[in-house]
């Protein structure tokens, strides 16, 4: 692990909520697209979008004995504008079968089928930020254990394993666009990054920007966070939570991965998330979901995080309570 250098380092916990919402607001697969049916795997689909052929007919979603299923229809909104956000994604009026859903139960939906087949895009799109800046530049890492440490940008590993049977099958049908499945095979490979203080060759922490495709077993940073950031033991029981097994014993390390079809979009995504965090001491954003916004509350406590409402703000404290500068000890 390289020494980093004296400036201002960057924050990993922000950047990767930055990156989040700047990711999945804009996600080309279900741009402007909006939910028009739940079910499960003992709840059928209800509506005539829902009972459309090319989900009925899905074998995966018929033969596999999965612990849980989930199946999303969304139907695209060509009138639609701005980004994409889980307190958007109903039509209006709200159809009946939907009414039910509550806020966090909307942005479990928005982030898990948003994020499917995910971790490598995650993984390339955070390659795009880091490379923006030096190699040397220096990172903060803190999670929701209290750890805080700097290390450099550069000090990163991909990890890269075969999860054994995934515990959920998620399938999320864009009417007029296509048919995304997760979980339905018996493996399924994963992947994550990496990071560890200067002087240490083994990895300490761990983020995964795609853990939400897993449903609420993926979220991270106390239980109510859309992404992970932990430590590597803390990971390896989330996998404990979201599959049969792991085959971290053969697991592959490297540093960078090819290029693919998305990078045109996730290096914009990149650019715009080194504009925000450039512009945070005058444009804030919210410490759960990333939204930025002018209407957004402080912490009474700092001072010095904002959120989007007290909802948020609850589902943010877990992480936050441990470096909050106001919070008395």
């Amino acid at each position: 692990m390289s020494t980093p250098s004296d400036q201002t380092p960057l924050d990993l916990y922000s950047i990767s909520l930055l990156l989040s919402y700047e990711c999945i607001s804009t996600e080309p697969r279900f741009r402007h697209a909006k939910l028009r049916d739940v079910a499960t795997g003992s709840t059928p689909f209800t509506t005539p979008l829902g009972i459309h052929k090319a989900v009925v007919d899905a074998p995966e979603w018929i033969s596999h004995n999965r612990d849980t299923k989930d199946g999303f229809i969304f139907e695209k909104d060509d009138t639609a504008t701005g980004p994409d956000l889980p307190s958007n994604m109903l039509p209006s009026p709200v159809p009946s079968n939907l009414s039910h859903l509550s806020p966090k139960e909307l942005e479990t939906i928005f982030w898990q089928a948003r994020s499917h087949d995910g971790c490598y895009r995650s993984v390339a799109l955070l390659q795009h930020f880091f490379d923006l800046y030096p190699p040397n530049t220096p990172l903060r890492v803190r999670t929701s254990a209290g750890t805080d440490y700097i290390t450099s940008a550069s000090s990163r590993v991909i990890l890269e394993m075969r999860l054994l049977r995934p515990k959920r099958m998620t399938i999320a049908y864009v009417v007029a666009g296509g048919v995304y499945i997760t979980g339905h095979e018996d493996t399924m490979m994963h992947a994550v990054v990496g990071f560890g203080p200067p002087g240490e060759a083994n990895v300490a922490t761990v983020l995964d920007l795609a853990s939400l495709q897993f449903g609420d077993a993926g979220r991270g940073l106390g239980g109510r966070s859309t992404f992970a950031l932990e430590s590597l033991d803390a990971f390896y029981d989330r996998l404990e939570a979201v599959a049969q097994g792991a085959d971290t014993a053969n697991a592959r390390s490297s540093e960078r991965i090819r290029q693919g079809p998305h990078d045109a979009w996730l290096t914009w995504v990149a650019k715009r998330v080194k504009e925000r965090w450039e512009e945070r001491d005058t444009k804030p954003w919210c410490g759960h979901c990333g939204r930025p916004g002018e209407a957004l509350k402080k912490c009474s406590l700092c001072l010095e995080d904002y959120y989007c409402d007290a909802a948020h703000q609850t589902a943010a404290w877990p992480f936050h309570k441990r470096f909050c500068k106001g919070k008395k000890m």
